[in-house]
């Protein structure tokens, strides 16, 4: 079972040198950036989060590629993930060329995981398409795995749409380096995976639903002639030990993820594991010395 690594980096805690360094060191096979480039001071509607409103540190989080692309500089073997990219947030041009580029100089070490993220009212500060996100997210990865693969193309979608633009350089991995969506695990999604990405990244899931979730992948890709195998699942947890490796991998998952920030590094019943990742999320921001020790517990408790 492959095992990565989720933190928030941001100006008042731990570089992303040292972070990455720590991470590959450690034995993780992956570091996986969130992505909020802007969040509402007062949301119109309450989100379904403690005092209805973001987290301090979601507005604080530095820009995802930037972050991978100093870590990337410290470290030679960790996969550097987008995790996930709101892709409605940012041009399909521009996010072909970032994606590109770092994979380019990475050597081949990028996931480009991608969603939409779920508020509306922000998504729509930057797109006049908030309503059909998936659709826009859609129709962008297909434009770029065209540039990713060909280096240069046209894309003519109902949302998306750009004359024939030439996109260099190439990246390293060939066609493209892998797409993640990060979605619920729905009928609808695994159609989207199977159609457009190489793998899924499941939330707040059990092993039950990881199972389903593979099930319904491996009918969809049959379906279009695809081969399931290729498709990988990656699960959000908070607890990685051997038990949970075991479970979750018996289910389908190839991969498990832990969110770092304010980790204590105990085993935790997996029912308890969203409201222990929001308590730890609300609370004041862990200093370097505090993320490097609950790295070391995490991977003691997932036996690394």
């Amino acid at each position: 079972m492959k095992i990565g690594i989720q933190a928030y980096v941001t100006a008042y805690g731990i570089d992303p040198v040292t972070l990455g360094k720590a991470i590959e060191d450690a034995g993780f096979d992956s570091y996986w950036a969130p992505d909020h480039a802007a969040v509402p001071v007062a949301p119109a509607t309450p989100l379904p989060l403690p005092g209805g409103r973001f987290p301090d540190v979601y507005g604080q989080m530095v820009d995802p590629f930037v972050s991978l692309s100093v870590m990337a500089t410290a470290t030679t073997a960790l996969r550097l993930v987008t995790g996930v990219c709101l892709v409605p947030e940012r041009n399909p041009l521009m996010l072909a060329k970032l994606v590109s580029s770092l994979d380019l100089f990475s050597g081949g070490r990028v996931i480009f995981g991608a969603g939409t993220g779920y508020v509306p009212e922000l998504t729509e500060v930057f797109t006049p398409h908030h309503a059909t996100p998936w659709k826009l997210t859609i129709e962008s990865i297909e434009a770029m795995k065209l540039l990713w693969t060909n280096g240069r193309g046209a894309y003519d979608g109902d949302l998306v749409r750009f004359p024939e633009v030439i996109c260099d350089p190439l990246p390293v991995q060939r066609p493209h380096p892998p797409v993640v969506l990060g979605a619920r695990p729905t009928p609808v999604s695994a159609r989207r995976v199977a159609a457009v990405a190489d793998g899924i990244y499941l939330t707040v899931v059990t092993p039950e639903e990881v199972a389903g979730a593979r099930a319904a992948i491996t009918a969809e890709c049959e379906r279009i002639g695809r081969d399931p195998a290729e498709i990988e699942i990656s699960v959000s947890v908070h607890d990685p030990s051997p038990r949970f490796q075991r479970e979750f991998g018996e289910a389908g998952a190839d991969r498990l993820v832990v969110m770092l920030h304010n980790h204590d590094g105990k085993p935790l019943p997996r029912e308890e594991w969203a409201g222990r990742q929001m308590e730890n999320i609300l609370a004041p921001a862990p200093s370097p010395e505090e993320t490097l020790r609950s790295l070391e517990r995490v991977r003691e408790l997932a036996e690394l």
